[in-house]
């Protein structure tokens, strides 16, 4: 294991986070035997909490698409079958515990089934739905007491205001420099940019931050020259590898805007951490970051924000990503492609089973990429 220090070489730090994004957890325990790890699947889990908890957050992924344990229905999406099957197999006995967000109806099954079938002990927080509804703000800050509570019960440490303010800090850090890397994006391979951000979610937090933080002047020398490639947006739910962004890039296009579960969305939002209040600093965050399709503020405000990220990042065409049986993202999907198209985005959406893409999609991504060379006027394609 490479230690990080101000003496460390960029490139190898660079490979350090590609391996650990690679990896996707998998050598945890023989990398960081001195480190407690705490699983989670969503970003609406809140960070803070795990890291003040004396924890590290480790996002769950699975290491297969194809599993489908007896526990679940077949119908229920790779990733909620796929990570279960781990437990089943104990490839998270290790965790101190897994943090559950109710969000779609599956992962709310999913957290009663594990709790049940699995081996490893389990949280529950339900977020707002209506983010800035009335009373929002109360029901979520008792939310994150009973949060508080069990994470306590779990690891027999008190969690100090002193320790949630410290990790505070430590996720602002870490958001400040993925966001500094979003900028550098457009210049930046679609995959290598991907998977940095993916492996801030995998390894030991701190670890991550003095990785990134001596890589990002290398970055930036990277960054310096410009692309022709076609310039795309993508939305999707959980992607746990880079084969859709690979493709894109052996392709001629090039990601410029991410609205992923596992990619930028998951650090965006202001992280404030000067009120005195870490809670309501931390609620804050989570009811202002860019939504995902199972959460809102108001009706049109998740769409009105893809629009201008779009034109922010001078998108020319957009790629919604629906995982096959995620309800959420597939009713997301209709309104958005209808609004990209008549803000003239050409769009293509893509079903997939898993993180994974083929022949198929290799098929349709070319076709679309070639099109978004053609003449404007020819740009309302489905």
């Amino acid at each position: 294991m490479t230690k990080i220090d101000t003496h460390s070489d960029p490139n190898e730090l660079l490979d350090l986070l590609l391996e650990e994004s690679t990896l996707k957890g998998a050598e945890r325990f023989h990398r960081y035997p001195e480190r407690k790890f705490f699983g989670y699947f969503c970003s609406y889990f809140p960070e803070e909490l795990i890291l003040a908890a004396g924890l590290d957050p480790l996002r769950l992924f699975p290491d297969s698409e194809n599993s489908t344990p007896a526990e679940l229905p077949a119908y229920s999406c790779s990733l909620a079958r796929g990570t279960l099957d781990m437990e089943i197999r104990e490839q998270w006995q290790d965790l101190v515990g897994i943090g559950f967000t109710h969000t779609c109806d599956t992962m709310q099954c999913l957290s009663g089934i594990w709790a049940a079938s699995g081996h490893s002990k389990t949280i529950d927080i339900v977020p707002p739905v209506m983010l800035t509804a009335q009373g929002a703000s109360r029901y979520y800050q008792s939310e994150l007491n009973n949060l508080i509570k069990e994470l306590t019960a779990l690891t027999q440490q008190d969690i100090t205001q002193q320790a949630l303010q410290d990790a505070l800090l430590l996720c602002a850090h870490t958001r400040n420099l993925v966001t500094e890397l979003d900028t550098l994006r457009p210049n930046l391979p679609s995959p290598l940019v991907f998977a940095i951000l993916r492996a801030g979610q995998l390894m030991p937090r701190a670890d991550y931050v003095k990785a990134l933080e001596q890589c990002l002047p290398a970055l930036k020398d990277m960054a310096v020259t410009p692309h022709t490639r076609a310039k795309l947006l993508i939305t999707s739910a959980v992607l746990e590898n880079d084969s859709l962004f690979t493709m894109i890039e052996d392709l001629g296009g090039r990601v410029v805007a991410d609205d992923t579960c596992s990619g930028y969305r998951h650090y965006s939002g202001h992280t404030l951490t000067e009120s005195g209040d870490p809670l309501s600093d931390i609620i804050k965050r989570y009811s202002g970051m860019p939504s995902c399709p199972c959460k809102n503020r108001s009706l049109n405000e998740r769409i009105s924000y893809l629009s201008g990220l779009a034109k922010q990042r001078d998108a020319q065409g957009a790629i919604i990503v629906i995982r096959k049986y995620c309800e959420p993202h597939a009713w997301d999907a209709v309104t958005l492609a209808e609004t990209f198209r008549n803000n003239g985005i050409r769009t293509l959406t893509l079903e997939l089973e898993g993180a994974n893409v083929g022949g198929q999609e290799r098929t349709r991504l070319q076709a679309f990429i070639e099109s978004l060379s053609e003449a404007p006027e020819l740009s309302k394609e489905g």
